[in-house]
C-alpha cells in the first residue's frame, strides 16, 4: 500500500484507523511496529526539544513532571499507535480521544499540538529506510506512517474541540453566575475594602516612624478581589481598564513619591490630592460596574451557598494562566469534615446538612475576599488561595482547622456536636493542568485521613 492510497472517507476516523491497519500488509506493520520501538527515546526527545523552539510551547512543557512523563508517555503512545499486531483498535482509538481531552483542560493550542505530530512524523520517516529491504515496503510503510499518525490527531482534534467548547461554555456559565451575585452587598463590601486601605495608606503616611515600604492596593483586599474575581465579573467592562490603570500608577507611581517624602511635606502636597482623586475615581467606575448588572441568583450550591464545582475548572484554568504569565502562585485545599457519617448516622441527616451549613460559613469567614471556595461533593470542599506562598497557605490553613476544634455546631433542639476537618495542602507547582493539582491535595487529604485526622498534610 502506498500513501496515494484511496480510503473511504465516509467513515469515521476510527473505522478508518482499523481499514487502515487491515490493508496495510504485515510485514510492513512488523517493520514500523521494531523501528518505532528502537527510536522511541529518540523520537520522544526529538519531540520535545523541537516543541520547546516555540516560547508558547515552554508554557506548558517545562516542567520537570511534564518533561519526565512526556517522554515516558510519547515512547508508549508510539509503540501502542504502531504495535504489531494491534489487540484492541477501540481501546487504541478511545486513547486518541483522551490525549485530545487532556490537551483541552491545559488549553495546550491545537497548532502546537498539530506541529509537535508534523515533526514527529518527519523523524520517524528519516528511520524507517534502514530497516526496509526493498522500494516498495519503503513507500508502504510511509503512507502507513502518515495516515496512522494524521488518523490518530483527527481523533485528538474532534476530542479538542468537543472540550473546549464544553469548558467554553462552563466558563460562560462561570461569567454569568458571578454577574448574578447580590450586587449590593458586593458593592458595599468592596467599598469599605477600599476605604480601609485608604485610610491605612494615608495613616501610614502621616506617621513619623514609617514602614520600608507602604501596603500596595493591588495586595490589599480590594486588589485580590479585583485580580481574581472582578476581572472575570466584569469582563470587557471598559471601566476595568481604568481601574487596572489607576492602581498601577498608585502603585508604581504615586506610593514611591509619597514615601519619600516626610509627614510634614505632605500637609500642602499636591500627590496627596492626586491619591484621592484616583481612589474616588476608582470608587465611581466601581458603582458603575455593580449598578449595571443584574441580580440574579444562580450557580450555587442550594445547601451551602458556596461556588458550584463545575466552575472548578474554569477558575482554576484562569488562575494557572496567571500564574505561567505574571508568576502569581497559589494553593489548593482539599478538606473533608472528619467521621460526618456518623453524624447522619446517629443524629440524621438533617443535623448533618447543618453542620454542613456552618462548616461552609467557617471556611469563607476565614479565607480572604480574592479567594474561591467550592464544595467539591459531599463534605468535601475545595479553597483556593489565590496569591500566597507556602506558609501564608498553610497558615489558612490551620486557622480553618482550629476554628472547626473550637466550634460547636448546632443541630436543632438545643443539640449540638463537634466536628474536626482534616486538610490536603497543594501549592501549584508549574503544572499546566489544573486536574494534576487537585489530585495532589486530595492524596495530601487522605494522608492527613490516614495518619489520625483533624490535621494538614502538605502534598510532595
Amino acid at each position: 500500500m502506498s500513501e496515494s492510497t484511496v480510503t473511504n472517507h465516509a467513515l469515521s476516523p476510527e473505522a478508518e484507523m482499523l481499514e487502515l491497519v487491515e490493508q496495510t500488509s504485515a510485514a510492513c506493520k512488523a517493520m514500523v511496529a521494531h523501528c518505532a520501538d528502537q527510536h522511541a527515546a529518540e523520537l520522544a526527545d526529538y519531540f520535545y526539544n523541537g516543541m520547546l523552539q516555540y516560547p508558547q510551547a515552554s508554557l506548558f512543557l517545562d516542567h520537570a513532571i511534564v518533561h519526565d512523563r512526556l517522554h515516558s508517555s510519547m515512547q508508549r503512545w508510539l509503540r501502542e499507535l504502531f504495535g504489531h499486531p494491534h489487540t484492541d483498535m477501540a481501546k487504541l482509538a478511545a486513547h486518541q480521544l483522551h490525549v485530545g481531552a487532556v490537551h483541552a483542560r491545559i488549553q495546550l493550542p491545537l497548532h502546537l499540538v498539530t506541529r509537535g505530530a508534523r515533526l514527529l512524523k518527519q523523524r520517524f520517516k528519516q528511520r524507517v529506510p534502514d530497516y526496509c529491504t526493498d522500494n516498495a515496503t519503503h513507500l508502504e510503510a510511509l503512507g502507513y506512517i502518515s495516515q496512522m499518525m494524521d488518523l490518530a490527531l483527527e481523533l485528538m482534534s474532534s476530542s479538542y474541540l468537543r472540550n473546549t467548547e464544553r469548558e467554553v461554555r462552563s466558563d460562560e456559565a462561570y461569567r454569568l453566575f458571578s454577574m448574578g451575585q447580590n450586587m449590593a452587598v458586593e458593592r458595599e463590601r468592596q467599598r469599605y475594602a477600599l476605604l480601609e486601605w485608604s485610610q491605612e495608606a494615608l495613616f501610614t503616611l502621616h506617621r513619623p516612624m514609617r514602614p520600608v515600604m507602604l501596603p500596595r492596593l493591588s495586595n490589599a483586599e480590594f486588589g485580590l478581589w479585583f485580580t481574581h474575581k472582578a476581572a472575570v465579573v466584569f469582563e470587557g467592562s471598559p471601566e476595568i481598564q481604568f481601574i487596572q490603570e489607576s492602581m498601577i500608577n498608585i502603585d508604581t507611581m504615586l506610593l514611591p513619591q509619597l514615601q519619600s517624602l516626610s509627614p510634614q511635606d505632605l500637609k500642602s502636597n499636591e500627590l496627596i490630592a492626586e491619591l484621592q482623586s484616583l481612589l474616588e475615581g476608582i470608587k465611581f467606575q466601581l458603582s458603575t460596574l455593580f449598578e449595571r448588572q443584574l441580580e440574579v441568583e444562580n450557580g450555587r450550591d442550594a445547601l451551602t451557598r458556596l461556588l458550584n464545582r463545575r466552575f472548578l475548572p474554569s477558575v482554576m484554568s484562569r488562575e494557572i494562566h496567571m500564574a505561567q504569565t505574571q508568576g502569581h502562585s497559589f494553593a489548593a485545599l482539599l478538606l473533608d469534615i472528619d467521621h460526618f457519617k456518623v453524624v447522619n448516622d446517629v443524629h440524621g441527616h438533617e443535623a448533618g446538612d447543618m453542620v454542613l451549613q456552618q462548616a461552609a460559613a467557617i471556611i469563607v469567614n476565614a479565607v480572604r475576599n480574592g479567594d474561591f471556595v467550592f464544595r467539591y461533593g459531599g463534605e468535601e470542599v475545595v479553597v483556593m488561595l489565590v496569591e500566597v506562598n507556602a506558609e501564608v497557605a498553610q497558615r489558612i490553613a490551620e486557622n480553618i482547622r482550629k476554628q472547626f476544634e473550637a466550634n460547636e455546631f448546632l443541630i436543632g433542639q438545643g443539640r449540638s456536636v463537634r466536628a474536626t476537618i482534616s486538610i490536603g495542602l497543594a501549592m501549584h507547582d508549574g503544572h499546566p493542568d489544573h486536574q494534576y493539582l487537585i489530585r495532589r491535595a486530595d492524596q495530601a487529604m487522605y494522608e492527613a485521613k490516614s495518619s489520625g485526622r483533624n490535621r494538614i498534610c502538605i502534598a510532595k
